[in-house]
C-alpha cells in the first residue's frame, strides 16, 4: 500500500526507514537525523515542492521515494526527478513506488522522469551506486544496495549517465608527484594560495563565486552557483569546515582569485559512531580521529587551466592532510565525460573506485 507523506510522524518513518533496512551492513553510514528532517519538512511538508511517498506492508515499512517537477537544463524541458529511493529486494515495491509516481507525472503533462537526483541538492547524492560497495561512503556520496540497479533496469530504466569518484592514497609518492608540478608552476607563474578566511568569509565568498562564473566546467545538471546559494551552503557546511582544505589561489600583483577548491573531512567516519544522532561529546572526540577527506569542488579559469595550478593547489592541501592525518582522500563525483577533469586526477594517484549513475525513462 502507498502512504503519502503528509505528518511530521510520516516524515520521520520515511527518514527512518533506511536504518532497518541497512541494519546489518556494515558500510552503511546513518546520516544526521535533525539535518535531513529540517531539509525534507521545508520541501515536503512547507512548501509542498516535493511529494514523500511510503509502501506499507503488513504495517512495515518496505520501501520509500522523494520526487519532484523541475526545468531540465540539458533537456529544455520539465522533468520528474526522483530521489531517497530505498526498499526491500521485491520488485513489487519499486513498481507500487513508480507506478504512484508515474501516474501523477502523466496527470500532470510530464514525459520523462529522471533518478536518483534533487535538483535541491544538485552536487551530492547524485546517481546509485553500481560500482564499488566494498567500500564505505564519504561525506555527501550515495550508498545503497547492488540490486537497486536490477530494480530500475527491470522497470525500463536506462542509463543517462554516469558520475565517477577517483580516490588516491596520500603517500609520498603523490606528495613528490605534486610538489614536482608545484615547483614547475610556481617557476612560471606568481600565484599563492590562500586559506579560507572566516574573518573575511564574505570578500572570499565572492571570491569563489567569481571562478566560479568564469571557469569551463563540464557540469551539466546545475547552473553556476549565485552568491545566495553560496551563503547557504557555507552556513550548512560549517561545522564540517576545515578552513585550511578550503583554498582560493590569487595572483599576488592583483589579487585576482584565480582557482578554488572545496575538501571536506570525512565526517561519515564520525556519524557512523553517533548511529544518526548528534551526540556532542562523540562528535568532538571522533572527529580528531578522521582519515579521510572528500574533494566536493575544484575549479580554474580558463587561462590557468593545464598551467599545473592543481598542482600547486594539492600540494598545498597535502601539506595540510598530513598534519591533519588524512591518509585516503576521495574526489567528488565528476562527470563521466569530464576527462579533463579525471585526467588531472589521475596524474596525482588517483583512480576510478566508485561509479554512480542516473537513470531515465521516457513515460508512454
Amino acid at each position: 500500500m502507498i502512504k503519502v507523506v503528509t505528518t511530521k510522524r510520516d516524515l520521520k518513518q520515511f527518514i527512518r526507514f533506511p536504518n532497518t533496512l541497512y541494519e546489518e551492513d556494515p558500510h552503511y553510514v546513518p546520516p544526521l537525523f535533525f539535518i535531513v528532517y529540517k531539509e525534507l519538512k521545508k520541501v515536503v511538508l512547507k512548501d509542498k515542492t516535493y511529494t514523500a511517498l511510503l509502501v506499507v506492508n503488513n504495517q512495515q515499512i518496505v520501501g520509500r521515494m522523494l520526487y519532484t517537477i523541475d526545468k531540465s537544463k540539458h533537456q529544455d524541458r520539465d522533468v520528474g526527478y526522483f530521489s531517497f529511493y530505498d526498499m526491500i529486494h521485491d520488485i513489487k515495491v519499486s513498481q507500487a513506488l513508480f507506478d504512484y509516481m508515474t501516474r501523477d507525472m502523466r496527470d500532470k503533462n510530464i514525459t520523462h522522469i529522471e533518478g536518483t537526483f534533487a535538483p535541491y541538492d544538485p552536487d551530492t547524492r547524485r546517481g546509485i551506486l553500481v560500482k564499488g560497495f566494498d567500500d564505505a561512503p564519504v561525506i555527501f556520496t550515495s550508498y545503497n544496495k547492488p540490486y537497486y540497479q536490477v530494480h530500475l533496469e527491470t522497470l525500463g530504466f536506462n542509463k543517462v549517465l554516469d558520475t565517477v569518484s577517483l580516490k588516491a592514497d596520500v603517500t609520498p609518492e603523490t606528495k613528490k608527484r605534486v610538489s614536482t608540478i608545484s615547483r614547475f608552476f610556481q617557476r612560471n607563474h606568481n600565484v599563492r594560495m590562500d586559506y579560507l578566511d572566516f574573518n573575511q568569509l564574505q570578500r572570499d565568498m565572492e571570491d569563489v563565486q567569481t571562478v566560479l562564473s568564469q571557469a569551463d566546467t563540464e557540469i551539466i545538471y546545475q547552473d553556476t552557483p549565485d552568491m545566495a546559494m553560496i551563503e547557504r551552503a557555507a552556513r550548512q557546511l560549517k561545522l564540517f569546515i576545515n578552513p585550511k582544505m578550503i583554498l582560493i589561489a590569487r595572483e599576488n600583483d592583483t589579487n585576482r582569485p584565480v582557482a578554488f577548491c572545496l575538501i571536506l573531512p570525512d565526517y561519515h567516519q564520525v556519524f557512523k559512531k553517533m548511529k544518526g544522532k548528534l551526540k556532542i561529546i562523540t562528535f568532538l572526540k571522533e572527529r580528531k580521529h578522521i582519515t579521510r577527506a572528500r574533494g566536493m569542488m575544484q575549479y580554474v579559469v580558463p587561462e590557468y587551466q593545464n598551467s599545473g595550478l592543481l598542482g600547486m593547489m594539492f600540494d598545498t592541501i597535502y601539506n595540510v592532510f598530513q598534519e591533519a592525518g588524512i591518509t585516503d582522500f576521495e574526489a567528488g563525483t565528476i562527470i563521466e565525460d569530464n576527462h579533463k577533469s579525471i585526467d588531472a586526477f589521475q596524474k596525482f594517484g588517483g583512480e576510478i573506485k566508485k561509479v554512480y549513475r542516473i537513470y531515465g525513462k521516457d513515460l508512454d
